[in-house]
Order: structure tokens, then C-alpha cells, then sequence
């Protein structure tokens, strides 16, 4: 897939994916596809998941293309420096692996359980 150079790769794995609720803030992103996120534990946080750096675990989410406006709304929704925080991560697609942006999680998971089945709301 060939896109223009203000596109930005971002993995939502919670709040911003289909279905869920706050999907509507990715309204005119482009939807790439499924990705799986190694060695991420995904943390189920209350009303949102967390993903943190964890060997041997994996997170499921979905990758979209979006251009420097939306990633910067993206930031406020997540509380981007505070809440999460906006990195490089290297994904795998069913086209092979690429990097996006993902929000990791910046505060203490203790005693948060881990979702292996990727985020479903209300659970």
C-alpha cells in the first residue's frame, strides 16, 4: 500500500477500535486491518485497557492510518505524557510486520488482570 507521507500508522486496542465507543474519533482514519503487538500484555483497567511492555505476552488491536490532526486529538483522548504515552512499536499484519504508533499505558497494572483475548467492553 503506497500513502502519502502525513499518514501515520497508529494501533488502537481498546476505546477507539469497531464497536467500541469512542470509535467515532477515528471517523476518516483508514482502516489497514487486525495486528497483534509482541511481547505487550494488555491490562484490564476499568472502563479501558492498558498495553505494557511484557515478554511473551501479545495485544490484539487494529491499525488505521491517520494524518497529523487526528494523531493529535488521538494524544488528548489518551492524556497523552500522562495517562498513556505515544511510542514506535513494531507490529504484526496479515501483510507482515510494520511499525505504528501505540499508547502505553504510564501508571501502575498491580492487581490489574491481564486480557489475552484482546479488549471487549464491559467485562
Amino acid at each position: 500500500m503506497n500513502h502519502p507521507t502525513s499518514s501515520i500508522a497508529v494501533f488502537v486496542y481498546g476505546t477507539l477500535m469497531q464497536g467500541q465507543r469512542a470509535h467515532h474519533m477515528m471517523a476518516g482514519a483508514e482502516y489497514v486491518g487486525k495486528a497483534t503487538l509482541q511481547d505487550y500484555a494488555m491490562y484490564h483497567l476499568g472502563r479501558y485497557p492498558g498495553i505494557l511492555p511484557c515478554p511473551g505476552e501479545c495485544s490484539i488491536g487494529e491499525v488505521y492510518y491517520v494524518n497529523q490532526s487526528k494523531l493529535e486529538k488521538m494524544d488528548i483522548y489518551e492524556e497523552e505524557g500522562d495517562l498513556y504515552r505515544r511510542v514506535t512499536v513494531q507490529l504484526q499484519t496479515k501483510n507482515g510486520i510494520m511499525q505504528a504508533q501505540a499508547y502505553v499505558y504510564n501508571r501502575d497494572v498491580a492487581g490489574c488482570p491481564i486480557l489475552r483475548q484482546g479488549w471487549i467492553a464491559g467485562i
